[in-house]
């Protein structure tokens, strides 16, 4: 099993925002979204920056779970960019309504079992090798 402080995590991570971004793109309509969008990986891997300054745990270490959210959340949305962009009309066009008015987010029942699998794994991962 690789060892969680190998270099090829850095690369496991570039992949899996690779694979967010290719996963959330067809669902977003305008530059704006794809912008909002884009910024997910970003605030993910400050967060675990800061983390791993605040605890004094390598960042090489929490690349695992870096992976596993970034990985959750974008094939939480796989096969479901028809409905992302229906929804992300609606909500250009409607800016200041509640998202529970718009039309129906099937996703996110998928990213609900994703992201927790995700998650569980790479924290488990981290804390047993």
């Amino acid at each position: 099993m690789l060892e969680k402080s190998s270099p090829l995590w850095w690369l496991f991570a570039a992949v899996s925002v690779y694979l967010y971004l290719a996963a959330m793109f067809p669902g977003m309509i305008n530059r704006r979204q794809m912008a909002w969008v884009s910024c997910g990986p970003v605030v993910g891997f400050l967060a675990i920056a800061a983390y791993s300054a605040n605890y004094d745990w390598p960042l090489n270490e929490l690349l695992p779970v870096y992976c596993g959210v970034i990985l959750g959340i974008g094939l939480g949305v796989v096969g479901h960019s028809k409905a992302m962009r229906t929804f992300m009309t609606w909500r250009a066009e409607n800016p200041g309504k509640p998202d529970d008015e718009g039309p129906g987010v099937p996703w996110m029942l998928q990213i609900a079992f994703t992201l927790p699998v995700f998650l569980g794994g790479a924290l488990w991962y981290v804390n047993a090798y």
